[in-house]
């Protein structure tokens, strides 16, 4: 029998005995396409078993490897060889030989939106660099869905139009009955048809929503053109054309759960809920816990863009009530400024192609550090999108501020996406205890750095984006997050691709395209995967419980079908998840949906 079908057999066979059933799945198919999980998460009656003759890579750093694990309920009992099982096996413990294959820790995602995916990734995905199969796609999903009322899709990259962007007119062609309502792949702006703003009441006269920030493209007349810019604008609209009751939305994130197990992801870090209210969605997210049907941890954060608001009050409030085992929330998130394309991003030196416009941060610099300061007295976890290497360091010198001001403690605090990072400011990572969270699948030279991003920056700036390397070379944390579903590019939320495109600085399909920052940009394969593992955790506040396989910690672990170490960089993608684990339980089974 193939070695990987027996692997598989036996340790199914093995935890349909521990369990009484294991998690059963329909197909899963191709590309991440939605299945019903069925999973029940059931406590099993006797859950000691053993992992043996396996390539465990714990990211533990007195111990690396091991060939042998026990479990015990939901912690990890003993990490070893062979010869060490002999007092951690009893009559009752089941042993799964894994037949040489690897084991890593669960991966953790460092920035993720469970809600928001609910809402964003819905209908046809547009992801595509040719303008003419976007509207082709289009087309075509109109054509299958008659029956809609709302023709929805995500993953429109604005570098696919970069010399000129659609109109609502040309939308219309395709639909003018029926709205059209088209996410772009960041998450932060969206194409309209003309239908969709008549039923938003959304005209010349239509104030933008948040003026500076957040508004509606116009043409020289005022008109709005169907582009809209920033998330409250966008949800001013969508909210208009479907209904954003917790039922809807949440059924959209239900149908992706079993996807993230499914990749591995036992651990996310949820970056501010949107379209609902945090106790809807959290209420939810509990009570899939509460009847074994969760099968993620996920931390939330109270999500903060708006300087005349007090974000800590609520926040508190939400971690008070959302204390749970597997949901919790304790991080404030704030929003310092936007990206590249829009000009939006706060750059410590001018833009390339307009060198007199003036940013300025969503939330002013003295707001910023008072807000931090007291969130850090009151034991609060900062997490701040910071695109430019401006904003970064504004949060850091805000963050220095508080470890001033306040007491000593254990701080975890991070600094999101920071896609570029001023040379001055890299080594202050470590001694300021700020974790470096980025996105792997951003790491290359992709069509949208080729093209918008150049203009924006130059060359030489493009060149030295994603310092991650540098930053953990420099004694800084480091952490991967997808911000699934958001991107600039290539919206993705599987941690072995993460892992691949950093590793490589290049993306699969486009190896011909050199890495970008280089041959030394590249991020060696260890760094990766604890960025994507212990490192995650460790900016959640997590490492003391998971994120590397110790005695002591959650049995979290993914099992592969090869060893990432064994392998060319360019085929790590390729590797299969043959099952997921976490707190002690099977979330995903790789023969259970490909019988």
């Amino acid at each position: 029998m193939n070695p990987i079908r027996s692997l598989i057999l036996l340790m199914t066979s093995v935890l349909v005995y521990v369990g009484g059933a294991v998690a059963q799945t329909s197909p899963a198919p191709e590309n991440g396409q939605a299945f019903d999980s069925g999973i029940s998460n059931r406590n099993y009656p006797h859950s000691d078993w053993a992992l043996i003759n396996g390539k465990i890579y714990t990211v533990n750093p007195d111990q690396p490897w091991a060939s042998a694990i026990v479990v015990e309920d939901n912690k990890i009992t003993y990490v070893g060889d062979a010869a060490g099982l002999k007092n951690h096996i009893g009559i009752t413990t089941e042993v799964v030989d894994l037949e040489g294959k690897m084991v890593v820790p669960g991966f953790v995602e460092g920035h993720f939106h469970v809600v928001a995916g609910g809402i964003v990734a819905q209908g046809v995905d547009l992801q595509t660099d040719n303008k003419d199969e976007v509207f082709e796609k289009l087309r075509q999903y109109v054509k299958d869905n008659p029956d809609l009322k709302v023709i929805e899709g995500y993953g429109v990259r604005l570098s696919t139009f970069a010399d000129g962007l659609p109109t609502k007119a040309m939308f219309d062609k395709i639909e003018s009955k029926r709205p059209i309502y088209l996410w772009t792949v960041d998450g932060h702006s969206a194409f309209v048809n003309s239908k969709a703003l008549e039923i938003a009441g959304v005209d010349k006269n239509t104030p933008d929503t948040v003026p500076g920030y957040s508004s509606f493209d116009r043409d020289s007349n005022g008109n709005p053109t169907g582009f809209i810019i920033e998330v409250p604008a966008q949800l001013q609209v969508l909210s208009k054309l479907r209904t954003f009751d917790a039922d809807t939305v949440l059924e959209g994130v239900n149908d992706w759960l079993p996807r993230f197990s499914a990749a591995g992801i036992t651990t996310v870090f949820d970056y501010g809920v949107q379209g609902l209210s945090n106790e809807e969605a959290f209420d939810w997210l509990q009570k899939r816990e509460k009847e074994g049907a969760l099968p993620i941890r996920l931390q939330g954060s109270f999500y903060w863009n708006d300087p005349k608001s007090d974000p800590i009050a609520p926040l508190l409030e939400l971690k008070q009530k959302y204390n749970s085992e597997l949901v919790k929330v304790d991080t404030l998130k704030i929003n310092l400024d936007g990206g590249d394309e829009k000009w939006s991003a706060l750059l410590t030196a001018p833009y390339a192609d307009k060198p007199d416009i003036k940013v300025e941060p969503i939330i002013p610099y003295d707001i910023l550090n008072k807000v931090v300061q007291e969130a850090d007295a009151k034991g609060l976890n900062i997490t701040c999108h910071c695109f430019g290497d401006l904003a970064v360091r504004k949060l850091l010198d805000a963050v220095e501020g508080a470890i001033k001001a306040n007491p000593a403690r254990e701080r975890h605090h991070t600094v999101s996406h920071a896609v570029l990072v001023h040379p001055d400011d890299i080594p202050r990572f470590g001694p300021l205890s700020v974790t470096y969270d980025t996105t792997g699948f951003w790491m290359s030279l992709d069509p949208l750095l080729q093209s918008i991003t150049t203009d924006r920056f130059g060359a030489e700036r493009v060149q030295a984006m994603f310092p991650m390397k540098q930053i953990r070379e420099a004694g800084g944390n480091i952490s991967l997050g997808s911000d699934w579903p958001a991107s600039g590019y290539l919206s993705e939320y599987r941690p072995l691709l993460s892992i691949r495109t950093a590793v490589t600085r290049q993306l699969p399909g486009r190896d011909d395209v050199p890495p970008l920052g280089g041959e030394d940009a590249r991020v060696p394969l260890e760094m990766a995967i604890y960025a994507q593992t212990l490192g995650a955790a460790k900016g959640r506040g997590l490492n003391d419980k998971i994120g590397s396989l110790e005695v002591g910690k959650l049995a979290d672990m993914v099992v592969l079908d090869q060893n990432l170490f064994d392998i060319e960089p360019h085929e790590i993608d390729k590797t299969k998840v043959l099952f997921t684990i976490m707190n002690g339980k099977v979330t995903y089974d790789h023969l259970a949906v490909t019988k």
